[in-house]
């Protein structure tokens, strides 16, 4: 087996290892913030939303991009009283090595061989920045695709919800697109055209793009489209048998967690809730936690005995709750299963709900003990049952996490 992706988003589970989503026709309608060539060259553009809502092309401020696959350029005009945050921001991430300086006026450049890798221009009103990523690093080219949404917040002025709503709404959009041009590509590979090769390509980037933005989105305490039907679904209630633990590790920890976050008044407990664990940072309904305050939930992770779990996404919706392991070994999983006798065989077709509270194979409930025995297994392989979940062994892929029709959210692999 091969793993094909670690997916934290919408995956269509009929495509196989092409893709983890879907496609459009050869030139798909363009939204009014986010236009995709199906050309050779993938471009996007956005105006930003200004204090009022309202989408804005000129005035006062303004904020674009343009993301090739040869270039990446950011226009942005603001009101003089953005431009202290916009610098303390620009050295925060780019330093002061490779920048000069005369009063308001700031550039920051590097020249490769032949061309200029990359230039920051900074002034009290304007902000111009131009990176050329046919030279760049792929390690310089994420930071400034990632510096991008975070300026578009600062130079905005958009509060923290309207940033992450318009995130939760491009993400959604962004898949859409790429599920109708995958499709698009299908018929065309059943055709023997030549253009299914590069639309799979611009779908395959298009569901990249998604994938960040839902990233940036969950960040900053978003539920995009999926995540919220995967919540409405009456699978994923949460309800917690006190006579009937199993080994299952999770409600302890959910209840010191929630008690926790209410402390720290970092959550309201009547509302919808986000607390995404990752390696570099807690951040809890779109707060990043400093220091101090992330070493103490480690140390509430240590204590319910998941000090393993590097990376894991929380979302609770009234008493329904979603858990997404961001990073799974499902084929070492499978392996041990099957080498535990709890599955068949790694190949024979078979549904687990792994609910915590219970499991079910293929439709049959399982005892307490053997439900005992699964959840101390898939505990020590960093997986968190939670009540909707299921591992699924198909005839060329594997999934654990959420799946609903033939969407999946969670951890997909294909099979050699």
């Amino acid at each position: 087996m091969k793993t094909l992706k670690y997916i934290i988003g919408i995956i269509l589970l009929g495509i196989g290892i092409n893709t983890m989503a879907q496609t459009a026709p050869p030139a798909p309608p363009a939204p009014p913030n986010t236009s995709t060539s199906t050309s050779t060259s993938t471009s996007t553009s956005t105006s930003v939303i200004t204090d009022n809502g309202d989408i804005i092309t000129s005035g006062n401020t303004s904020f674009s991009v343009s993301n090739s696959n040869d270039e990446y350029r950011i226009r942005a005009r603001y009101p003089k009283n953005r431009y202290q945050a916009v610098k303390d921001f620009l050295l925060q991430e780019m330093g002061g090595k490779n920048m000069q300086s005369s009063g308001t006026s700031m550039v920051w450049s590097i020249e490769g061989d032949e061309d200029t890798v990359y230039e920051i221009e900074l002034e009290e009103k304007r902000l111009k920045i131009e990176l050329d990523k046919t030279i760049a690093s792929q390690d310089l080219i994420s930071k400034f695709e990632d510096m991008g949404p975070i300026l578009r917040t600062i130079i905005s002025g958009e509060n923290r919800r309207q940033e992450v709503n318009r995130l939760e709404r491009d993400a959604d959009r962004a898949r859409r697109v790429a599920e109708r041009m995958q499709r698009e590509a299908n018929r065309l590979h059943e055709m023997a055209d030549r253009n299914a090769a590069l639309l799979d390509r611009e779908a395959a980037l298009l569901e990249l793009e998604a994938e960040k933005l839902s990233l940036i989105s969950k960040r900053g305490g978003g539920i995009d489209g999926f995540i919220r039907k995967v919540l409405d679904q009456s699978s994923t209630k949460y309800q917690l048998n006190t006579e009937e633990n199993n080994s299952w590790k999770w409600p302890a920890m959910q209840s010191a967690l929630l008690l926790e976050l209410q402390k720290d008044n970092l959550i309201n407990p009547n509302k919808d809730i986000v607390f995404v664990k990752e390696n570099g940072g807690i951040y809890v309904n779109g707060k990043k936690l400093n220091a101090a305050t992330w070493s103490k939930y480690n140390t509430l992770f240590r204590k319910y005995d998941y000090s393993s779990v590097g990376e894991l996404s929380f979302y609770k919706q009234g008493d329904h709750i979603v858990i997404v392991d961001n990073a799974v070994d499902l084929e070492g999983i499978l392996d041990v299963l099957e080498n535990n006798r709890l599955i068949k065989s790694t190949s024979k077709k078979t549904k687990i709900e792994i609910n915590g509270h219970s499991i079910m194979v293929d439709g049959n409930k399982l005892s307490s003990k053997e439900t005992d025995r699964w959840n101390i297994i898939l505990h020590k392989a960093n997986v968190i049952p939670a009540p909707g979940k299921t591992i699924i062994i198909g005839d060329d892929f594997a999934s654990i996490g959420y799946s609903f029709n033939e969407n999946h959210l969670g951890t997909l692999m294909s099979k050699d």
